[in-house]
């Protein structure tokens, strides 16, 4: 869900207008960083262990930020893989039904107009309220790569006396954990900043240089994008509707973001249209609402977005008092074994550690060695306890891994599970078929096939992997 920052130069003059339009010369933005709620904990990874800052805003629970729905919904997509999506009001974002979408592109175009009608008719929804099908985030917001970019970009905000609550509610709905991802527009980096809009923040963009993948330069551009058009335009269109504000409120913040992702020009138009007598949660919900201009779906969604990331993100770091870590397999593990002890039944608390250690090699957190030690590990603690478990569904169960990676396009961590299943599992039919997908999304066109035949021979009935034969054969 990569999404642009609109700064084209038909925005800056529209900028620049406004400005006139205010009666208002702002200087660049200046804040009290001293008074910003940092906080400071020691990040364990897979091989080290690091001390980091990240901002933590009581007011956004102190206020009841977290209890809107909209917030609480996108919280829901961030924490939902892709294969499954919600169905919402587009209006409000309430949430009606959850469905797989694998089954879902089954259906014909007849049949989903179908369903969203029986969704409405079951809750009594009028037909001028769009249905929306909302697929999965997990695999984009991937919150525990982008920490060490929060912690950089920290400092730069405070060194350029940008208050650093933007860099991370930027950083973690822009592009999290990707400092290389170019979207369809042309903006790039962790900031997402078009190629203008960098290079008069002062960065370098050329044909062999790219400064906005640099952490701190990007950091540096962003900064100095927010202090000297986004925060002085806000509190220029915020004045010219008479309207109060405290630019630590965070009903103001989140104005800013939808000034840094949609342009100053078209919050001024969306201010304008609402008037608002005075700021607030209630204005920050109506602006959700309002469309302007380039105003639209999207910028409306970007506040909702920065509120639920936050939420999930303190949700993460909060877990241990002085401490995060990384792998969430570890964390469970390494409590369990400093005690022997389980806040719950032992068997059912060890194989939720290894179902941790599983989404920590899903989501890319540990290698593949580490993986499989880990789980070994843990099992042989358990089955002291449950010796059934085992070599209970284990073949089933880690070919289902395999083919998550795969949807993930991890295809090297995938092809090593399926060759260690294989060792394992030489009779599994299932193995050879996830094999033979991993070597087709690698290219190999001869290895795919033969690790089809070998899954049909064990598996006749293996009407995937007949397809895939046909489809490789040109048949």
């Amino acid at each position: 869900m990569t999404v642009k920052n609109t700064y084209t130069s038909t925005n800056l003059k529209t900028v620049f207008l406004f400005a006139l339009l205010a009666f208002t010369l702002v200087s660049p933005a200046q804040i009290n960083v001293g008074s910003i709620p940092v906080v400071e904990k020691y990040v364990v990874g897979y091989n080290d262990v690091t001390k980091m800052k990240f901002i933590n805003d009581a007011m956004l629970y102190k206020e009841g930020w977290q209890k809107l729905a909209q917030p609480k919904f996108w919280q829901q997509i961030m924490n939902l893989s892709p294969d499954s999506a919600i169905v919402s009001i587009g209006s409000n974002r309430k949430m009606l039904d959850r469905i797989n979408i694998k089954e879902w592109n089954k259906l014909s175009d007849v049949q989903h107009t179908l369903y969203r009608d029986s969704v409405r008719k079951a809750n009594n929804i009028p037909d001028s309220l769009n249905v929306l099908i909302t697929i999965g985030k997990k695999d984009f917001y991937e919150f525990k790569k982008v920490m060490p970019t929060i912690n950089r970009s920290i400092d730069v905000f405070k060194q350029n006396g940008v208050d650093p609550w933007y860099a991370q509610a930027i950083l973690l709905i822009e592009s999290p954990g990707k400092t290389t991802t170019k979207s369809g527009v042309g903006a790039n980096g962790p900031f997402q900043l078009m190629k203008a809009v960098a290079r008069k923040e002062g960065l370098i963009v050329n044909g062999t240089i790219d400064e906005r993948t640099n952490v701190e330069r990007a950091a540096y551009g962003a900064s100095r994008l927010l202090s000297t058009i986004c925060i002085p335009y806000t509190k220029a269109m915020l004045d010219s509707a008479h309207v109060t504000y405290n630019e630590t409120d965070l009903w103001f913040r989140l104005l800013v973001l939808h000034s840094y992702h949609a342009g100053a020009g078209n919050v001024a138009g969306v201010i304008k249209k609402i008037n608002p007598c005075e700021g607030g949660m209630q204005l920050i919900q109506t602006v959700w609402q309002t469309t302007y201009g380039g105003f639209k779906n999207a910028s409306q969604n970007y506040s909702q977005l920065a509120l639920a990331a936050f939420c999930n993100f303190d949700e993460m770091i909060s877990q241990q008092k002085d401490s995060v870590y990384l792998i969430d397999g570890d964390r469970m593990y390494n409590s369990y074994v400093s005690c022997k002890c389980a806040p719950y039944d032992h068997s059912s608390y060890l194989s939720n550690c290894i179902s941790k250690y599983e989404s920590d090699f899903i989501d890319g957190v540990i290698p593949f060695d580490y993986f499989i030690s880990k789980v070994k590990t843990v099992e042989t603690e358990l089955s002291g306890l449950t010796p059934s478990f085992i070599n209970a569904n284990n073949n089933e169960h880690y070919n289902n891994i395999g083919f998550q990676l795969l949807k993930a396009r991890k295809t090297e961590d995938a092809y090593k599970l399926f060759k260690h299943n294989e060792l394992k599992y030489p009779n599994s039919w299932e193995v050879y078929h996830g094999l033979g997908e991993t070597y087709r999304l690698m290219g190999q066109k001869e290895q795919a096939l033969t690790n089809y035949k070998k899954s049909l021979k064990l598996n006749p009935n293996n009407e995937e992997s007949l397809r895939a034969i046909a489809k490789l054969s040109g048949k």
